[in-house]
């Protein structure tokens, strides 16, 4: 079945049916909902509810009995999953991205994946000594910055609410919460990008993530400590701590 046969089943009506469909998700516009009042829309949107619900889980309680088992295992040490979770996870995702990509730049090989290149003929191959000092700094960032912020915060959400809430939210209210979080996050991302190219702080801060004029996989957390914080810390919790989960703040 091709990608177009696909997206004809998910998504009667096109392009348009499904931007429709998606902005009625994130309103919470679903099946049944009072809000809906075009019956065709209502049906795109019972044929994608229907398949988006098989998606997330054959069983409704599929994914809460997961988070269940995680939570027992994790008894008594909520603080060590809030981290895991949080950072080390994340950290591990992208370090095995950032390792197949590495491969690449340090040894040419993976023809499949160098031939996109975009500056050609740049770092290749890579300046084993600047190679070394970025994995430092990023490693730095990531465990000795990143880590104690997540503990200080796994505290202070403490005072608001339990950060591993036992009850999971609905479908419909993780789609509501992704993009709310994604639209927060990009706009802090922006206007906090644009206060580092500021003269003031360029020099001293900003200047840092510009040494790699052609930049590696890696180097999108090659940055000054505060930088770090502002833009990859910071950004991330003002984006989730907006948001609230069945009426408690995450």
């Amino acid at each position: 079945m091709t990608l177009v046969h696909l997206h004809q089943r998910w998504l009667p009506g096109g392009l348009w049916g499904g931007v429709s469909v998606a902005w009625y998700y994130i309103m919470g516009a679903h099946p049944g909902s009072p809000r809906l009042r075009d019956p065709e829309l209502e049906s795109r949107i019972l044929i994608t509810d229907r398949h988006l619900q098989r998606f997330w889980g054959a069983s409704g309680y599929f994914w809460q009995a997961q988070w269940e088992r995680i939570l027992s295992t994790f008894e008594d040490k909520e603080l060590i999953l809030f981290i895991a979770g949080s950072g080390l996870i994340p950290a591990l995702i992208f370090w095995t991205f950032s390792g197949i990509l590495l491969v690449v730049d340090t040894t040419g090989k993976l023809n499949f994946i160098s031939r996109y290149r975009i500056q050609v003929g740049k770092n290749e191959p890579v300046d084993p000594v600047k190679l070394r000092q970025s994995i430092y700094t990023v490693l730095f960032n990531q465990y000795v910055i990143t880590c104690p912020m997540l503990v200080a915060l796994y505290h202070l959400l403490k005072l608001w609410a339990d950060p591993c809430h036992r009850e999971l939210p609905t479908f419909y209210r993780f789609l509501q919460e992704l993009a709310v979080f994604i639209i927060i996050e990009e706009v802090l991302f922006y206007y906090s990008h644009r206060l580092f190219h500021h003269p003031t702080f360029y020099k001293k801060i900003h200047k840092k993530h510009h040494e790699w004029t052609a930049p590696i996989g890696m180097i999108s957390l090659y940055a000054h400590p505060i930088e770090h914080v502002v833009q990859s810390v910071l950004r991330s919790v003002g984006g989730a701590r907006s948001l609230a989960w069945d009426g408690q703040k995450v």
